[in-house]
C-alpha cells in the first residue's frame, strides 16, 4: 500500500488525473504487445495463468499480427514452389 500512496501523492502534486497501480501495468503490457514481445514472456510477466489469458485482454492491440502471419505464409510458398 506505501506504493499505491507514494502515486497518489505524485498524481495530486502535478495535478493529473488519477492514475492507480494497475492502470500501469496495463500500460506496460499495452507497450510490450505493440513493440512485439511474445505472448508468452507477457504472460509470465504479468502472472497470468496462460499467454491465452494475456491475448484475451490485449490482443485488440495487435491488428497487423494476422497480415504478418499472411504475409510470411505467402512468402514460404513462393519459395517453396
Amino acid at each position: 500500500m506505501a506504493l499505491t500512496r507514494t502515486l497518489d501523492r505524485v498524481n495530486n502534486g502535478i495535478g493529473s488525473a488519477k492514475i492507480r497501480l494497475h492502470d500501469l501495468r496495463h500500460f506496460h503490457a499495452s507497450i510490450l504487445i505493440q513493440e512485439g514481445s511474445s505472448p508468452v514472456m507477457i504472460s509470465q510477466r504479468l502472472g497470468h495463468s496462460s499467454p491465452s489469458m494475456t491475448l484475451d485482454t490485449y490482443g485488440h492491440l495487435m491488428p497487423g499480427w494476422q497480415r504478418e502471419a499472411a504475409e510470411s505464409f505467402a512468402n514460404a510458398m513462393r519459395r517453396i514452389s
